[in-house]
């Protein structure tokens, strides 16, 4: 890896991030703290649950990059976990993700705006979306698109292993 790369691992109740040649930290909530707090009233979720499962990811790393400012300038955000996969599973429509696939913000804002109207019955038919995420990935969109939105991210390379990268994956 890129030194100073930012890998956030995406766990069911929790971010794990690691800076490559700095510190790691862990941020409390993850797409199953989402889902049964800002996100558990309501499938589909109303637009204000969203908004507020949006801005719980946005406060959390608020939190880490007043501890940490470097963050905010790592030069590649490397995002991995099954729930990453599963959101450019999504986007892709398929269930065979690229190596170093690199996910636009664009890309995730048009997958969050389609699923997030969807009901867990009609998510279900997404080509590329696992069975063992149709529910929490409306929570997974919220948690990738905060993190873009907060960082101001162009893009990210999503895996679900970290791999060594020379390229740039993020652009501001």
């Amino acid at each position: 890896m890129t030194p100073a790369t930012l890998t956030v691992t995406i766990r069911d109740r929790e971010l794990h991030i690691e800076v490559t040649g700095g510190g790691t930290h862990t941020l409390p909530v993850g797409p199953l703290t989402l889902l049964a707090g800002a996100l558990n009233d309501g499938d589909p979720p109303p637009p204000a649950s969203l908004t507020n499962a949006l801005g719980l990811v946005h406060d959390h790393l608020d939190d880490l990059l007043i501890a940490a400012p470097s963050i905010a300038a790592a030069p590649m955000v490397v995002i991995a976990g099954t729930h990453a996969e599963a959101m450019a599973r999504v986007e892709i429509g398929s269930a065979d993700i690229p190596t170093d696939y690199e996910l636009l913000r664009a890309d995730a804002d048009e997958v969050f705006r389609t699923l997030a109207v969807e009901s867990a019955p009609e998510r279900r038919h997404n080509p590329g979306l696992p069975d063992d995420h149709v529910e929490s990935i409306v929570a997974t969109c919220c948690v990738i698109l905060g993190i873009m939105r907060r960082l101001e991210l162009r893009a990210v390379r999503i895996t679900n292993e970290p791999k060594p990268s020379t390229e740039r994956a993020t652009s501001r």
